[in-house]
């Protein structure tokens, strides 16, 4: 006889949704009640203001717009800087001389505060959307690129020598070998620069913008409306929360064969 799963089991998924359920709704009740007496509402705010700010927000034709500017400065610098990351990834992997030359300027680049660049962006680019997009495609650029370059370089060197003694050819080797092994790296970078890609919006928004979320934020801020700031802050952190589900969903798709104990590149090279 199988005993029924405890309400506070770790592994329950149901003990889990419950717990976090709870957590949440203490945290809220704490500020709730204790704004104005613990907290100072001027510089935290309070739930009610907070959700009455958000609602003002979602009501407003103007944050739409806002909404839409930021998306597609997002979306551009997200699928540029992973694009260009990933394809440098591959070819400084397989072209190891070159990836010699090039690692202290990388590294070099990276180093670089994205705060001190933006600035410069905005006299390169303008203050138009080409310099957020730039701004957010520069920070995914060097996740997506670190994580592709470790990934095809951690594929075990034996597993293409069984390959070429099968007689694969080099193609096949990376098409059926080496990429299915760093795919899982690939993966991970992609669900990693998410944030980063908003970040770097946000920031250029910051700097010099007339529209988008980083605006009405800062517009807010600027004013000390501390409630609509901190609903505008929840508000991208919903969004992202969102766009971040919907990667590991399509990641647990596309990637289903981790969890069944197999090696994707091995089974690639018998198929």
């Amino acid at each position: 006889m199988t005993s029924r799963p405890s309400l506070f089991d770790p592994d329950s998924a149901r003990a889990v949704f419950i717990g976090r359920l709870l957590l949440a709704v203490s945290v809220l009740l704490l500020w709730q009640l204790g704004a104005g007496h613990l907290f100072d509402i001027f510089f935290f705010g309070k739930p009610t203001l907070i959700a009455a700010s958000i609602f003002n927000d979602l009501r407003d034709p103007g944050f739409y717009r806002d909404l839409g500017v930021t998306g597609m400065e997002f979306g551009m610098g997200y699928v540029i800087g992973g694009f260009a990351g990933i394809a440098c990834g591959v070819l400084l992997a397989r072209w190891r001389y070159m990836a010699k030359l090039a690692d202290p300027f990388l590294q070099a680049l990276n180093a670089v505060p994205r705060i001190a660049l933006a600035p410069m962006l905005i006299v390169w680019f303008g203050i138009g959307m080409s310099s957020k997009v730039f701004l957010a495609a520069t920070l995914v650029f060097f996740i997506m690129f670190f994580n592709t370059l470790s990934g095809i370089r951690s594929v075990s060197p034996a597993l293409c020598s069984v390959a070429k003694i099968q007689g694969a050819t080099q193609w096949q080797i990376f098409t059926k070998i080496m990429l299915p092994s760093a795919s899982s790296w690939i993966f991970t970078g992609l669900k990693m620069s998410l944030p980063f890609a908003l970040v770097g919006v946000i920031l250029g928004e910051f700097m010099v913008s007339s529209v988008g979320l980083g605006y009405r934020l800062n517009a807010y801020a600027t004013a000390y409306n501390t409630s609509a700031a901190l609903g505008m802050i929840m508000i991208m952190m919903c969004l992202m929360m969102l766009l971040t589900w919907g990667a590991n969903a399509l990641d647990a798709r596309l990637m289903g064969w981790r969890d069944g104990g197999g090696d994707g590149a091995a089974a690639a090279l018998k198929a």
